[in-house]
């Protein structure tokens, strides 16, 4: 008769484990974008972290780039920010002028994994350089460009290295009324990364070797109206080019109407499955062959300054940076340039041509400035200024000085 009294107790105590370990679980919130929201790597690896540390639950939020920042700056002043997010370098100043980042140092001293962060990338994550680290290195990515190899060998013409050969052949490749164009041009949301690496490879520099803003100069100013006329005067670009967001671009490109797009190795896969051997990838065009220049970001990862969170909002960020989850991510859809020495050492990365190519430009790179006003251009004032101009409503030399003052924090 004693059975179902010890059914009962073995009942209580196994409920009382799981009371004990549901009470135990601590619940974070992380906030990300992706560019292929359909990637299934990402919840995978959620998943993973779960099993390896069933003490923690990470609730994801996917909020579109277009939307990020604002969302993001809105949440952190308000004091309901998420517990960490996936973050931009060119972000920092705005947030840490306000405190509203944890530093992670301490973190990071702790951390098995850090040495293999290849060590100039934890610059990425200050706003000086003998500042702590607000952001652990991800993720980055330098900006190329994809051609059609196909259409340039139809041509008898090798990728072109310099700015006014591109100009060239874009123009042998363009023809309106067979809705064919010789480059994608982003004038739409985040473009502005890609207009970055053409101004780089043009000549310009936002700040001076001495951190001061020029992007007002004469060569800034040049350098910026020579994009415009790529769209303006040379006619490049499709019609819809003010408005071409990514979706509209990597579409015109995957479906043959331009010859030449912008971006990053995070498109490699995508779009060798649409033009396999037809794919091809270089480096920017540039005024000065000898002056090779791009534009390089990094995602990392923050928390919150007044999270009361932070050592499990730190177990998932290193768990996303050790050396497994890291490779599965940059193969995947999403794919970028590791930050691990060890994973970039892989011959997967070294003989990949995109790949390849992107750690190469990793030498003479340049990111934006990480100024306060850096976030309120990528939200909103690059793309109105940029239409305005592409539209011919406000001159080169207006959209700069707009652009300069902002940096200058006068916004």
């Amino acid at each position: 008769m004693a059975r179902p009294h010890r059914f009962r107790t073995i009942l209580a105590t196994a409920l009382a484990l799981l009371i004990g370990l549901a009470a135990a679980q601590t619940t974070i919130d992380y906030w990300l974008w992706l560019d292929d929201t359909t990637d299934p790597v990402w919840p995978a690896i959620v998943e993973e972290f779960h099993a390896a540390h069933p003490d923690i639950i990470v609730e994801y939020e996917m909020i579109p780039l277009g939307q990020y920042y604002d969302r993001l700056l809105v949440a952190a002043s308000s004091g309901s920010a998420p517990d960490a997010a996936r973050f931009k370098e060119w972000w920092l100043g705005d947030f840490v002028e306000n405190d509203l980042l944890a530093p992670l140092d301490g973190f990071v001293a702790g951390w098995p994994g850090a040495d293999d962060v290849i060590a100039n990338l934890y610059n990425t994550g200050r706003t000086r350089a003998d500042g702590p680290v607000y952001m652990l290195p991800h993720q980055y990515i330098t900006f190329y460009l994809y051609y059609r190899a196909d259409r340039l060998a139809e041509l008898g013409v090798d990728p072109p290295t310099t700015t006014d050969e591109f100009i060239a052949i874009s123009k042998l490749l363009t023809d309106p009324a067979n809705q064919r164009y010789g480059f994608g041009l982003r004038g739409g949301g985040g473009g502005q990364d890609q207009w970055l690496a053409y101004m780089l490879a043009g000549g310009c520099d936002l700040v001076d070797d001495a951190g001061a803003v020029v992007a007002d100069s004469q060569a800034c100013i040049d350098a910026n109206q020579a994009y415009i006329d790529l769209f303006r005067v040379h006619g490049i670009a499709p019609p819809s080019a003010t408005s071409d967001g990514f979706a509209q671009v990597i579409g015109a490109f995957e479906a043959g109407i331009t010859s030449f797009v912008a971006h990053h190795v995070g498109s490699s896969l995508r779009l060798t499955n649409v033009h396999g051997d037809a794919l091809g990838v270089m480096d920017i065009p540039v005024v000065d062959p000898s002056k090779p220049a791009t534009m390089a970001a990094m995602a990392g990862n923050v928390i919150f300054a007044d999270g009361a969170k932070q050592a499990a909002a730190w177990a998932f960020l290193a768990f996303l940076t050790e050396h497994e989850q890291m490779d599965k991510m940059s193969r995947s859809v999403n794919g970028q340039l590791p930050v691990l020495a060890s994973v970039a050492a892989l011959d997967h990365y070294q003989n990949n041509k995109f790949f390849a190519l992107s750690l190469r430009q990793a030498d003479y790179a340049t990111a934006w400035p990480p100024l306060p006003g850096v976030g309120y251009i990528s939200s909103q004032l690059w793309q109105a200024s940029m239409q305005q101009a592409l539209l011919g409503d406000i001159t080169s030399e207006q959209m700069m000085r707009g652009i300069a003052e902002t940096l200058r924090g006068n916004y």
